[in-house]
């Protein structure tokens, strides 16, 4: 027995001195690894989130390091640089202090009785800041972000993320939100990585752009977001999220309502390609608490070549992007600058990525009412184009296009829903008359389709579709050149939409 013991003693004062061993030469390296990760935030700020002065929007900064042998203390200041989101040209600033437990036995996770090794254990918190005193008087003055992600010895990092119940009264301009709670993984150089998290709800007042006073409410708010690095440099995966509704009230008009919202995407490479979808699907909407009906959208996307989709990208974040948001910001046309270098860039990537014949797809958008519905594809096929000798940038036209195929299915019944819709919006109560009001919508739209020539009738849906090909254009069987389709058909649908609506 006192042999056992003595061993058991002999095992702890060994793992002890391991334990202070890894601790010190973990501290010794933490400086360096802070930063070098906030090096790496920056310039993906720099890449990603550029403002309209052409300055990234967000910054980082390690302010200090105060080393200890079992912890260490950091401080970083995030400053945020955006008219657009602050109001003015003052930075937002806001503070982070992140308390670093060294490896492989950190502290914090022995209190928890986690007992695998680790590097460091941080636990990150917001500190007060000009910037951030309304979210902590929210928070009851808590902190009202808090993190606490341990590194791991094959550099993985996991973690939560936490943004803590906000209380204030949305119809004085405040707002309530329950509180967010997440679960981070991330792999060793960011290569993949795995976040979900999950909202009960939360409750806005802002005022839009007209000074018009909105409210948003939402309601069990959940996400499952990952996906692994591809060749392309964005990360490829299934990403999910769904929402228990959305309710938004503009001061002076009806409240719109949606419920049950799901959103599924998924990005993939095949052979040297990017390819994708993302689908969007409502169980149903209302306005005024009037039904509208159920929405489904299904988009598609593939034969995006991925070293020109990349490249026109960052092409896209770091040139054009800055530049639009300038002459929005200065209220002027934008009219994209570009020097010889991008100029040819641009070219061989446009070139390349058409050469690769992408494909888009809008497989399906459809609307369901309580007695019908309407549904609308549209597919779309580009085609290699040879280079335009423009100044700034090449301009393709018409002849990028190699296919277009639609088709608009709208059932009576469907048609006639949306008239009840309107009559009940427009205050009508009498049955005999809301009824009466739909049909007549139902028989309006089916017959200016078929006599404009826009559509026909085939038996209870009004159908309307359209093929091209090679310079040429079906339309609802009639064959054209794309130049008289322009000319003619679309000529009909502006005069449609210039009607006054009854």
């Amino acid at each position: 027995m006192k042999k056992a013991a003595g061993i058991a003693v002999g095992v702890v004062v060994v793992v002890g001195a391991l334990a202070t061993v890894g601790a010190w030469y973990t501290g010794s390296q933490v400086e360096g690894v802070l930063q070098n990760a906030v090096a790496n935030a920056n310039q993906q700020f720099a890449t990603s989130l550029v403002g309209a002065d052409g300055r990234p929007m967000l910054h980082l900064e390690l302010v200090s390091v105060d080393r200890q042998l079992f912890s260490s203390t950091a401080h970083l200041r995030l400053q945020m640089h955006s008219k657009e989101f602050l109001g003015d040209d003052q930075p937002a600033e806001f503070l982070f202090v992140d308390h670093i437990d060294h490896g492989p036995l950190p502290l914090s996770r022995l209190k928890s009785l986690k007992l695998m090794p680790v590097m460091v254990s941080n636990n990150v918190a917001l500190e007060p800041s000009p910037s951030s005193a309304a979210w902590f008087a929210a928070a009851g003055n808590d902190s009202p972000f808090k993190a606490q992600l341990d590194v791991h010895y094959g550099g993985e990092t996991s973690g939560t993320l936490d943004a803590l119940p906000l209380k204030g009264d949305p119809a004085t301009g405040g707002q309530s939100f329950s509180g967010l709670h997440s679960n981070l993984n991330v792999t060793a150089n960011g290569e993949q990585y795995g976040l979900t998290g999950k909202m009960a709800d939360l409750q806005l007042s802002l005022v839009n752009a007209q000074g018009v006073p909105v409210q948003f409410v939402v309601k069990d708010f959940t996400f499952n977001l990952g996906g692994k690095r591809g060749e392309s440099g964005f990360y490829l995966g299934h990403n999910d999220a769904t929402l228990g509704s959305l309710r938004v009230q503009m001061q002076g008009g009806l409240p719109f309502e949606l419920q049950g919202m799901k959103t599924t995407s998924l990005a993939q490479e095949v052979g040297g390609a990017l390819a994708g979808e993302m689908g969007y699907d409502v169980a149903s909407t209302s306005l005024g608490g009037t039904p509208l009906g159920q929405w489904r959208m299904l988009f598609k996307f593939g034969q995006f070549d991925v070293q020109s989709s990349k490249s026109l990208y960052q092409l896209l974040q770091t040139k054009v992007m800055p530049q639009q948001r300038a002459a929005a910001a200065a209220g002027v046309p934008f009219r994209l600058q570009l020097d010889d270098a991008d100029q040819q860039r641009m070219k061989t990537d446009l070139s390349r990525f058409l050469a690769a014949k992408p494909h888009m797809e809008l497989q399906e958008l459809t609307l369901k009412t309580a007695n019908g519905e309407g549904r609308v594809n549209l597919s779309v096929d580009l085609a290699p184009a040879p280079l335009s000798s423009t100044t700034v940038a090449p301009a393709y036209g018409p002849s990028i296009v190699g296919a277009v195929d639609a088709k608009v299915v709208l059932s009576k019944a469907m048609l006639s829903d949306l008239g009840t819709t309107q009559a009940r919006l427009q205050g009508a109560t009498d049955p005999a008359a809301i009824a009466r009001q739909g049909t007549d919508f139902s028989n309006m739209v089916s017959g200016l389709a078929v006599m404009m020539q826009l559509g026909k009738v085939d038996g209870d849906n009004v159908v309307s579709e359209l093929h091209y090909a090679a310079g040429m254009v079906d339309f609802n069987g009639q064959r054209m050149t794309a130049a008289k389709f322009i000319g003619s058909v679309l000529g009909r649908v502006g005069a449609v939409g210039a009607r006054p609506a009854p």
